[in-house]
């Protein structure tokens, strides 16, 4: 059930990218981040059958999928706010040049 709970906060993490919802992204990340923490202490010594493993190999193979999709709209996002932070720059130097 760990991993499903991890799949359904990347589904959150991947809703809210697509949808440019910052703010609950990082909440997602972060019951994320804690969800990963909680599996990797609780998960030592426990036997998994062998649908058991497939199941776990199926849901972090989609987490995985999902995490790319999302590292790679997040580049996307990171370029356009570097060329608008580089547009307005080259506007105040501009603004700047014709005032003096």
């Amino acid at each position: 059930m760990s991993y499903q709970t991890l799949l359904d906060y990347s589904n959150r993490m991947l809703a809210s990218v697509r949808n440019e919802d910052w703010d609950t992204l990082i909440q997602a990340e972060v019951d994320y981040v804690r969800e990963v923490e909680r599996i990797s202490h609780g998960e030592s010594g426990v036997a998994l059958d062998e649908e058991q493993q497939l199941q776990k190999l199926q849901l972090l193979s989609t987490i995985m999928d999902q995490d790319r999709e999302i590292r790679e709209r997040l580049i996307a996002r990171r370029t356009l706010l570097e060329q608008t932070l580089l547009s307005a720059q080259k506007k105040q130097k501009l603004e700047h040049s014709y005032r003096n």
